[in-house]
């Protein structure tokens, strides 16, 4: 491959179509790109959500913002293209209906189809027979609550996550990120991908549903096979996973760390860790039921040591001893973390700063990240191929 040569990718030619509507879908399609398709977002003339959540410049939060600027715009949208269509007025609905039908997938939230027949499986079948409806939303198409709004703290609520999730004499807390929106996202870029395969030998299934709120129910295992299996409930108890202790966060000196419970190594690791050789043949450090019964004999024995040294210190010596410790780390750490950076997971932005790379690594086929997002409706409905406002809406 020379200069001149642009690297292969895995999705040549592929157009994908994308009606904007949040964190999910913006995240399927950006996937989509990265593996070298065409995307194009269809926006409103405001600008959607994802535009609108920011993080913005300085200066801008208080008045009215740069949506080209925004940080999240910035990381879901890099390599697209954007056309700004009102899919409620009739010209606007034709365009889009002229990119759609010229698309291998339109990947949306169909509550934002305007005209269109989004919400009509069997019209848009028939109306675009060549490109595969992918919808991504809260709750599904079918159902009670189709149509109904959320974000990914009321998902993790109805999913059971926050439900064990905390302190167990405190209120239930959420995880602190739009897990379920990424989630959803992540399988509605698998099941696009699923549809292209098929495409590709002749098959096309059509219609895609995707629910956030299925997706995130499914993630959490524990508590599913407990019941399932057991007919008991799994309550709130600190962070802790089933399988024995240490399974938990747990302070130390200016920070916190991740101690998992390992198998054969543990007891003389944790005996020369903190100096008690003598507790080798201990129950508590022998028996994982020992110690799940007795976890507050465990962390008096480990507490001294661990407020004496720092994070960095304890993921050291925990090498050393083959202990499954890790680090709670900070954004800023992530950022210096040695690991990534010779991975190449974090990329240089077209501003220079650092942007985060994609979530698996083709050698044969680099995946494009880190290309600049577009300022909204930077493409006309002409450049795109489309633009005949006659055609029937």
């Amino acid at each position: 491959m020379t200069a001149t040569q642009p690297a292969p990718t895995v999705l040549p030619g592929v157009r994908v179509v994308e009606i904007a509507a949040g964190i999910a879908v913006a995240y399927a399609t950006q996937l989509l790109g990265q593996l070298g398709a065409e995307v194009i977002r269809i926006e409103p003339a405001e600008g959607d959500a994802v535009r609108l959540a920011g993080p913005f410049p300085e200066g801008q939060a208080d008045g009215a913002p740069d949506l080209d600027s925004g940080g999240l715009h910035r990381y879901l949208n890099g390599g697209k293209r954007s056309v700004v269509l009102d899919l409620n007025a009739k010209d606007g609905a034709a365009i889009a209906a002229e990119l759609i039908g010229g698309s291998e997938l339109l990947v949306g939230d169909w509550r934002e189809g305007g005209l269109l027949p989004f919400d009509d499986q069997d019209a848009m079948r028939e109306r675009f027979p060549e490109t595969t409806c992918v919808s991504i939303s809260d709750f599904g198409m079918t159902g009670p609550r189709a149509g109904w709004r959320a974000d990914s703290m009321i998902h993790e609520a109805l999913s059971g996550i926050t439900y064990v999730s905390g302190a167990p004499d405190r209120e239930p807390i959420a995880l602190g990120a739009e897990v379920a929106d990424h989630f959803a996202g992540l399988m509605g870029w698998i099941a696009s991908l699923l549809a292209l395969a098929q495409a590709s030998v002749g098959e096309r299934p059509g219609f895609i549903d995707v629910s956030a709120h299925e997706v995130i129910g499914s993630s959490d295992d524990h508590s599913l096979s407990l019941y399932v299996g057991t007919g008991a409930l799994r309550r709130r108890f600190y962070s802790r996973v089933l399988g024995g202790y240490p399974s938990d966060i747990m302070p130390c000196k200016d920070g916190h760390f991740s101690f998992v419970t390992p198998q054969s190594a543990f007891p003389g690791a944790v005996a020369e860790l903190i100096g008690r050789p003598d507790l080798v043949d201990d129950p508590l450090l022998n028996d994982r039921r020992e110690r799940s019964v007795r976890w507050r004999d465990f962390d008096a024995l480990l507490r001294p040591y661990l407020q004496a040294h720092t994070p960095a210190e304890l993921l050291r010596r925990s090498d050393e001893l083959h202990l499954a410790f890790a680090m709670v780390p900070s954004v800023a750490d992530l950022l210096a973390d040695r690991h990534l950076r010779e991975r190449g997971y974090w990329l240089e932005g077209p501003d220079g700063e650092d942007v985060i790379g994609p979530p698996l690594q083709l050698p044969a086929a680099p995946l494009r990240a880190g290309r600049p997002a577009p300022a909204l409706g930077s493409s006309s409905a002409a450049e795109l191929g489309a633009g005949d406002a006659g055609q029937e809406a």
